[in-house]
């Protein structure tokens, strides 16, 4: 935001103002503004501002946490606050995942430094939400943690999401390739896929050992008009845990 001086007389001085919004910056940030004027020999003046944004609650390494990949393999993050202003104590954590996601707090330095250990309980699924943890600093009465998890249960299918058929520019014909395995290296049986036998053409074959399996995904594009896209899914099923849809999001593609 900026305020000046909009009549400057000859000789005279005028005064430009300018306020930067820091929230959500920190360490060293520089920004910059440009002074536009009637004077023939300097009609553009550029102004540089730098400044060192020190957080009255640091929070290392970051305030969002990612859980990702297989259940069994997922280990506890920690974040540290520490404050750089004045005493400060977490009163109280308000956890919104508390189903998939279970906290503590460890004090490392009395009034000035704590770790907040965040460890996931989902054994399978996607979720997001919030841990605020509230403090007696009275500048900085909360810190949000935003949460997110991509879990995987014992067997895994990668990647989700697949793009099949022709685009424009390339003369190839784009073929998907989808692993299904077990994380524990259990031998396991694919009882079913499910699919749009019309849009697609899949064929599972299986790896050595069993636990792994490669299904290649192709667009059967005589069903996809030129110039158009659709927009199927592959659920895949397996005798180890029947009740589990392993699924991808198959975009098919005739350009």
């Amino acid at each position: 935001m900026a305020r000046f001086d909009r009549l400057i007389p000859p000789g005279g001085e005028g005064k430009i103002t300018l306020s930067v919004n820091l929230a959500g910056y920190r360490g060293k940030v520089t920004k910059g503004a440009t002074v536009y004027c009637n004077d023939p020999q300097n009609p553009r003046v550029s102004l540089a501002l730098s400044a060192k944004v020190v957080p009255l609650i640091d929070v290392r390494p970051g305030d969002t946490v990612v859980f990702r990949g297989p259940a069994a393999q997922i280990k506890p993050q920690a974040v540290e606050l520490e404050s750089s202003k004045g005493p400060m104590h977490i009163v109280r954590v308000e956890n919104g995942l508390e189903k998939v996601v279970r906290t503590r707090v460890e004090t490392l330095a009395e009034g000035k430094r704590y770790r907040v250990v965040l460890e996931n309980l989902a054994e399978q699924g996607s979720y997001s939400g919030y841990v605020r943890l509230l403090t007696d600093h009275p500048q900085k009465p909360e810190v949000l943690l935003s949460v997110r998890g991509m879990v995987e249960g014992p067997i895994g299918i990668r990647p989700t999401s697949l793009l099949v058929g022709k685009t424009s520019g390339t003369p190839e014909i784009r073929v998907g390739r989808v692993l299904v395995v077990h994380h524990g290296g259990t031998a396991f049986r694919i009882t079913k896929l499910d699919y749009d036998a019309q849009l697609l053409e899949v064929t599972a074959k299986p790896q050595e050992g069993l636990s792994a399996y490669v299904l290649d995904v192709a667009a059967k594009l005589e069903a996809v008009p030129l110039g158009t896209r659709k927009l199927t899914a592959l659920k895949v099923q397996t005798d180890l845990r029947p009740e589990d849809r392993l699924e991808v999001q198959v975009v098919v593609v005739h350009q």
